[in-house]
């Protein structure tokens, strides 16, 4: 096909696309469920680059392009859907890694191969094209929310499949597409149906705390939706009943009435001794921090829970936990924490966290595994939301956790002018060492306690059987002794661990992070990937060598630039509004949809009103995408302070109007250099789709690399960099349209 695609190929266009993202975040959070997040970030790094590589075999043999089927390549790519989606669920047990990460880039790479073939017989109309792919990907990143909360993530991924497969159909009807979507879409039904496709929990292969529980116990009720699955689960033996978000991070739903077992928690100890009136409590989980303020006699009590069927499931299982959601002195809010902390302005006097960790992977792994509820910044709202005598209260995982919790409150009482040791004086820590492992709680209230303070706690905690770790001005074992003392510092303390225990902030939120550098996991990703550009680039070397065209010898760097300058802005925006937004949910379907959908339309505009001659490549939009990205990154926190109290329309609609311009300019660098490439030989394009997708996949893994190394603001000055050099590179990419031999 040399002619100008119809509106209803450009539908096709668009259904690939919107396929191929909804497909994507369905198996993160597919994967998430089998998988820690690391291994997610490796997978779904892994999948798009499959993109890359498809484009890769097209431009290795680039008279594969005329003769590729185009719409049998789009329905294969549902066809590779399923075959991943079924061996993920199969092999789960097994926990056959090698071959689920190879098999996520099989969809992929006929998504790349189909991808090039219809923009390199269509070069000349790349605007429109893009047009459709990213207004396509836009539609997929809103579709992808409400499918996964109708269907859960297994079938989520399976309804993309279907739309991979049909795509197929409305790009030219021929017999393989249209059998393949029966197929897939049959596949679909006989799950929803039978489900001849289910996720055993309690044999997972990974060692997911979820599958100890089921030893002995028995699954309850189970919710998947686009922010995880949520098994609650009674473990037997009369224990309280156990809820868990993708296998991992557990919490207990208390029975109705009193139990004696969990008043001895150490969870209930701030409770017990500060007997506060009004309560935060963020990530409830199961209920027990509630059942704790309820026991206490709290007159307050707000819940902030993330996952919206954790709630769901508590106010389900009403009966058996006395309707702890129901009592009229308890408000549940489905939100980010310390979003509502900041919007509703009110004063607590206890703000508790209970061992709260989000390693629900978004779309990009480690990155949007992490928040920002544990960073110094929150420990100063918190700080900023405490009635006079008021506390912190967080009972953490183990001894790392602890101490690096404390450096948090250290360093947030630094920023208040306060030093190291007198950041001690409000500081009390205790650990129940009867529990196996060990639960260390970390108490910080917002006026010093007085030695006869405690001196009192401390007595209480050994009474109920808690061993006091630190109580300021009565007991302070080394290195604290020394720290109260003044004759050291926090920072040496840190400087000295084996681990990293810097204290994180909202620019390097990595609370759970403790190996100094990268992570081993990431790491190895970044060598591979750096690998494979350093081989491809020396192919691409020779190739430049035996063309007879030279001319363009720039234009792979400047879709290279492209291609990780948008994935990284993309990334570190989703990060920057996420504590605006508020849900995490809400920040990545909102920033996607705009992001996307504006590209599509600056792509559309530049058709229009950019001239791209061949062989010409505008600069000015990638030099645009760069100044405008340095201004959002300017104003963005002024704006975003200013509509923090906003309701959520108004919140979702300052974002989209902020980014909104940055993405009309981010969608017309790519389509125009593609329309330059226009009559510039076979290879060209393929080639360019290529190093963009590579490109991506560097721009994803790299700008969580820096993130982690040095902030995300970092990653936007990079970004920033990056598209400074894509402008320069077009100035470069100059040549007279020559054909290659």
């Amino acid at each position: 096909m040399t002619s100008r695609p119809n509106a209803l190929q450009l539908a096709g266009l668009a259904l690939l696309s919107c396929g191929s993202l909804a497909l994507e975040i369905a198996l993160t959070r597919l994967l998430a469920t089998i998988y820690y997040p690391q291994y997610v970030f490796v997978a779904i790094s892994l999948a798009v680059l499959g993109i890359g590589l498809g484009a890769a075999l097209a431009s290795w043999r680039p008279a594969w392009v005329r003769r590729v089927p185009v719409a049998a390549t789009m329905s294969l790519a549902g066809l590779g859907a399923l075959i991943l989606v079924a061996v993920v669920v199969l092999a789960a047990a097994a926990d056959l890694r090698p071959l689920v990460f190879a098999l996520t880039t099989l969809p992929y790479l006929c998504t790349g191969v189909a991808l090039t073939a219809i923009f390199s017989l269509a070069s000349g109309d790349s605007p429109r094209l893009y047009m459709a792919d990213l207004l396509g990907a836009g539609a997929g990143a809103v579709l992808a929310i409400p499918l996964l909360n109708a269907l859960g993530a297994l079938n989520g991924a399976l309804a993309a499949a279907v739309l991979l497969s049909l795509s197929g159909i409305l790009w030219q009807r021929r017999a393989l597409p249209v059998v393949l979507t029966v197929g897939i879409a049959l596949a679909l039904a006989g799950n929803l149906a039978a489900g001849w496709l289910a996720l055993d929990m309690s044999d997972l292969g990974t060692n997911k705390p979820v599958e100890a529980s089921l030893a002995d116990g028995a699954l309850i009720a189970t919710e998947w939706d686009s922010f995880a699955r949520t098994d609650l689960i009674d473990p037997g033996e009369g224990r309280p009943y156990q809820l868990y978000v993708d296998g991992a991070a557990g919490s207990v739903m208390p029975p109705a009435g009193i139990d004696q077992a969990l008043l001895r928690d150490i969870g209930f100890f701030p409770f017990a001794t500060a007997q506060p009136e009004r309560v935060l409590v963020i990530g409830p989980g199961g209920g027990l921090d509630v059942w704790f303020g309820l026991q206490s006699g709290a007159r307050e009590i707000v819940a902030v829970e993330v996952n919206p069927a954790s709630v769901d499931l508590v106010k389900s299982y009403a009966d058996y936990n006395g309707d702890l959601y129901g009592q009229p002195n308890v408000r549940v809010e489905v939100d980010e924490g310390r979003s509502v902390l900041r919007r509703e302005n009110r004063d607590y006097d206890l703000i508790f966290l209970s061992q709260v960790v989000t390693s629900t992977a978004e779309r990009s792994g480690y990155v949007l595994s992490e928040s920002t509820i544990y960073t110094v910044e929150a420990f100063g709202d918190y700080l900023d939301h405490l009635r006079p005598d008021g506390q912190i209260a967080l009972k953490l995982y183990d001894e790392p956790t602890l101490t690096r919790a404390l450096s948090v409150a250290v360093a947030a009482f630094n920023a208040r002018g306060l030093s190291d040791a007198e950041a001690l004086a409000h500081v009390e820590i205790y650990v129940d060492s009867s529990a196996d492992p060990a639960i260390p709680l970390l108490v910080v209230r917002a006026t010093p306690f007085t030695r006869n303070e405690a001196l009192a706690d401390g007595a209480v905690a050994v009474e109920v059987g808690f061993d006091p770790l630190f109580l300021p001005q009565v007991l302070a074992d080394a290195p604290f002794d020394a720290i109260e003392a003044g004759t050291t510092d926090f920072d040496t303390l840190i400087d000295e661990a084996g681990i990293d225990l810097s204290a994180p902030t909202d620019d390097r939120p990595f609370f759970f992070q403790f190996e100094r550098g990268l992570p081993d996991t990431l790491a190895r990703l970044l060598l591979g990937i750096i690998a494979l550009i350093a081989v491809g680039g020396a192919l691409l070397i020779l190739v430049q060598r035996r063309s007879a065209s030279t001319g363009y010898a720039w234009s792979p760097l400047y879709f290279a630039a492209l291609g990780a300058g948008f994935i990284s802005i993309e990334t570190t925006v989703i990060q920057q509004t996420r504590l605006f937004l508020g849900h995490p949910t809400l920040a990545v379907t909102t920033v996607l949809a705009v992001m996307l959908v504006g590209g599509g339309l600056g792509s559309w505009m530049a058709g229009r009103w950019i001239e791209a001659k061949p062989g010409r490549v505008p600069a000015l939009p990638a030099a645009g995408v760069a100044l405008v990205l340095v201004f959002w990154a300017l104003t963005w926190p002024v704006i975003g302070d200013s509509f923090q109290t906003a309701g959520q329309a108004l919140r979702v609609t300052m974002a989209a109007v902020t980014l909104l311009p940055l993405a009309l300019l981010m969608g017309m660098p790519f389509p125009l250099g593609l329309k330059a490439l226009d009559g510039a030989g076979a290879r060209r394009i393929p080639l360019a789709w290529a190093v963009n997708g590579i490109a991506t996949v560097f721009g994803s893994v790299g700008a969580t690399a820096l993130a982690m190394l040095a902030g995300f603001n970092s990653v936007l000055v990079a970004s920033a960099v990056v598209y400074l050099l894509a402008g320069l590179l077009a100035r470069w990419a100059v040549a007279p349209p020559t054909v290659e031999v």
